[in-house]
């Protein structure tokens, strides 16, 4: 592609051949620089000003984010840069930014404060002094309880810039699967890059960002149905360009599910100390963290007539740790008996799941409800007690 500019002397202005553009500090610091040159309004038009908070964020245990930006109302957005030439350039710079989203969900807001004033080197409550600066009117408390449920709620704008597409970035979708409980949006942005000579001899660039219409937006739809028995997955649909996502009000089934999730994550309890608390992935089911980027999935379906927890295995990883646990998959279930459960089931498929459940027949009163939730609570704590020191262990 080439530009041309007008003028008294029509000057043509080649592209810099991907790969050799600006390499990726460089595009990092040009980025935090100037924020405005990201499309992100074309991405979603709901944000408000977007400001930069740091760069070089560490992220504990998972490494550096390259930028972190902010609207004015403490809407996150995760940036990773990569030139395609870098042999990280295509599915491993997509699971990086996962794995920065995966652990920013288990971050309360003291946590990510205490990072962001260590990379800023600056003292009090950065994020919102930034908001203010950008025209918050927010007060700080409410400003706080924003950026905290988007924590919790993995909702983040995650954006992997580069210089160019490669064939690999194309099915990104795969890439994306398998990421319960976390309410992102993905896009990859383009940052195509022109250089030319003015006419007083000044070497001059031109940054050309636009969002590829390949990979614009990814809609996380977080459970599908499957015969037989509900299966927990979290698919990825390509919007193309301009599409906006509705906002809907919650539904009555939407409202019932927080009253029952919010009792059953209160009643959770678990034996290992060192297990992180479970959390509401969405309609119908809740999130118990693993190990090794695993989850147990616990979750209630009325269409199912039942109740169920599994823990998938995907991708050919995730297939080298489930056989690794079927060669103990007799003493598990004898813990599981233990326990007074049913012995978990190996399902093959796609997907490799090792898979529990128990038939809770309608109506749903109150008394069903405490029963459902103590099954639940039991089996998130079974699967926690067998599976999380082996994980460790295979770590």
């Amino acid at each position: 592609m080439t530009l041309v500019l007008l003028g008294d002397a029509p000057q043509v202005v080649r592209r810099v051949p991907q790969g050799e553009a600006r390499c990726e500090a460089v595009l990092r610091d040009l980025i935090a620089d100037h924020p405005a040159l990201l499309p992100v309004h074309d991405i979603d038009p709901s944000y408000g000003k977007v400001v930069t908070v740091t760069t070089e964020l560490s992220i504990p245990s998972v490494g550096f984010v390259d930028v972190l930006l902010m609207d004015e109302f403490g809407r996150l957005i995760v940036v990773e840069c990569k030139l395609w030439r870098n042999p990280q350039a295509r599915r491993e710079v997509v699971g990086q930014i996962l794995d920065y989203a995966r652990e920013l969900s288990r971050f309360a807001y003291d946590d990510l404060q205490r990072q962001v004033s260590i990379a800023t080197k600056r003292t009090g409550n950065v994020l919102y002094t930034l908001a203010r600066e950008a025209g918050s009117n927010l007060p700080e408390a409410d400003f706080v309880d924003r950026v905290t449920r988007d924590l919790a709620a993995g909702r983040f704008l995650l954006l992997v810039v580069g210089d160019g597409i490669a064939e690999g970035t194309r099915r990104i979708g795969e890439y994306l699967r398998d990421q319960p409980g976390l309410a992102f949006s993905f896009a990859l942005i383009e940052m195509a890059e022109y250089r030319h000579t003015d006419a007083d001899g000044i070497a001059r660039a031109i940054m050309h960002p636009r969002v590829l219409a390949q990979t614009v937006l990814i809609e996380r739809h977080v459970i599908r149905s499957e015969v037989p028995g509900l299966v927990i997955d979290a698919t990825s649909t390509i919007a193309p360009a301009g599409d906006a996502v509705g906002h809907r009000a919650p539904s009555e089934a939407g409202t019932a599910w927080r009253a029952f999730a919010d009792k059953l994550l209160a009643e959770m309890r678990f034996d290992d100390p060192g297990q992180p608390p479970a959390r509401n992935g969405g309609m119908g089911w809740v999130r118990v963290p693993l190990p090794g980027g695993f989850y147990v999935n616990v979750y209630r379906s009325a269409a199912e007539g039942g109740l169920g927890a599994q823990v998938r295995f995907p991708g050919a990883e995730g297939e080298a740790v489930a056989a690794l646990l079927r060669e103990d998959a007799d003493a598990i279930a004898a813990e599981f008996a233990s326990a007074g459960l049913s012995a978990p089931t190996w399902v093959a498929g796609d997907v490799c799941t090792l898979s529990l459940t128990m038939a809770s027949a309608q109506p749903w009163d109150g008394a069903a409800e405490e029963a459902q939730r103590a099954w639940m609570a039991k089996a998130a704590n079974q699967f926690v007690n067998s599976l999380r020191p082996r994980l460790q262990r295979l770590g």
